[in-house]
């Protein structure tokens, strides 16, 4: 049985250098710069801090499997469509 390469359906490569927001599993949010990932969606940022905080954690690798969300040109509220 032929199987397709696997690949990531998030295409964050044009998005190295740029500040994105993390949130994990938990709550717990970080901004920084993304510096590299893989596959799993670990990923590597330099810059972050902590929100909201500002703690500065400085370098961090972030497990993919604990990653909840994240946005990569900012945070846009929305109304909540379920009230």
């Amino acid at each position: 049985m032929n199987q397709l390469p696997k690949e990531s359906i998030i295409k964050l490569q044009s998005h190295i250098n740029k500040e994105i927001v993390i949130q994990f599993q938990g709550g717990r949010q970080v901004k920084g710069i993304l510096l590299s990932f893989d596959i799993q969606l670990n990923l590597v940022l330099d810059e972050v801090r902590e929100l909201p905080s500002q703690r500065i954690l400085g370098l961090v690798i972030c497990r993919g499997a604990l990653i909840n969300s994240f946005a990569i040109d900012g945070m846009v509220e929305i109304e909540n469509p379920y009230i």
